[in-house]
């Protein structure tokens, strides 16, 4: 009598997917695998917060298991080459997608962010996307593996008083840079404060006032030290809900391109409690008669923000000359 066989195939993937399930067991994550449809996902990862409570960010996970995959070494690791479709999936899907490498014979998994590769210029070019051996998935903190879901490692502070708080206290230490999150946060504002902006351009303008205004000997000095200030308020602002902002984007631009990312991003409804608790106070202030009531000038107000036409203007006659010039060579 002839039997049905069951692959060695199988049996490797299956012992990849169970190195899934066990590291989301022992680090209190939850995994929920695909049972229907997998056409380059094998599963998601969601974060469980360090106080158990699940936080709605959440990886797509895709597992390949068995001595093949590691076949192709790397300066730091092992190539992996995706298909072309597989490139294209990963590369446009809404949420990270972590690429793991299992090999069964030592029991050991490692790990890459394949959509934020295949989105990294520098990158994207190479026909393989490098699995670091570094990235050992046993010993990788949740918080990494979740970090261009927008996952912090700061704690949530879950008192919107004290978010106020910490914002206001949050300074940079330079004399030639006076700045705190809250200036960030109040001079960001756009889109009827349903947005938050944030760009190098309104980070001098705020600078160069609180210098004016401090009648300060120095000028504006910017280097190592308030870079990562700056990026910190953007992973607080993360952090503590306030707004959803495209972590994974400001990555490529922070250590790819070593600059400040650029962004406008809406507020969360806990970002526009924020803005109302601001007016809020500020009301209480005018009422004690330790501000001036300015009508309709608040703290908390829109501000505008466009494309400089000095930046782009000498550009329209070129794009015009270009969309007739290919107009007419059909």
């Amino acid at each position: 009598m002839q039997l049905p066989k069951v692959g060695l195939s199988y049996a490797q993937e299956r012992l990849g997917i169970n190195a899934l399930q066990n590291y989301a067991a022992n680090n209190s994550q939850i995994w929920r695998e695909t049972s229907t449809g997998d056409v380059g996902i094998d599963g998601n990862l969601e974060f469980v917060n360090p106080d158990g409570f699940a936080t709605g960010k959440v990886i797509a996970v895709q597992v390949k298991s068995g001595p093949s995959y590691f076949k192709h070494e790397s300066t730091e690791g092992w190539k992996f080459y995706p298909e072309e479709k597989h490139r294209a999936y990963w590369e446009s899907f809404p949420l990270p997608v972590i690429l793991v490498l299992h090999d069964p014979t030592t029991n050991h998994s490692y790990w890459a962010d394949v959509r934020q590769a295949l989105r990294t210029p520098a990158r994207t070019e190479k026909s393989f996307i490098e699995v670091p051996q570094y990235n050992l998935l046993q010993s990788t903190e949740p918080t990494q593996l979740f970090a261009t879901a927008g996952v912090q490692a700061e704690p949530f502070i879950v008192d919107l008083e004290e978010v106020l708080k910490v914002l206001l206290s949050t300074c940079s230490r330079d004399a030639g840079f006076p700045l705190s999150y809250f200036d960030l946060f109040t001079h960001g504002l756009t889109n009827i404060c349903r947005s938050i902006y944030y760009g190098m351009d309104m980070v001098c303008n705020a600078v160069e006032f609180n210098l004016l205004v401090k009648r300060s000997e120095f000028g504006m000095g910017m280097g190592y030290q308030e870079h990562h200030f700056l990026f910190n308020y953007v992973k607080f602002l993360l952090a503590q809900g306030l707004a959803q902002i495209d972590f994974a984007d400001c990555l490529i631009d922070w250590e790819d391109r070593e600059m400040q990312p650029h962004f406008v991003a809406p507020l969360t409804a806990r970002g526009r409690a924020l803005v109302k608790l601001i007016h809020q106070k500020e009301a209480e202030l005018v009422k004690a008669g330790k501000m001036l009531d300015a009508g309709l000038l608040h703290v908390a107000q829109e501000g505008f923000f466009g494309m400089q036409v000095e930046s782009y203007y000498q550009r329209f006659p070129r794009i015009e000359q270009f969309q007739a010039a290919l107009a007419a060579s059909k």
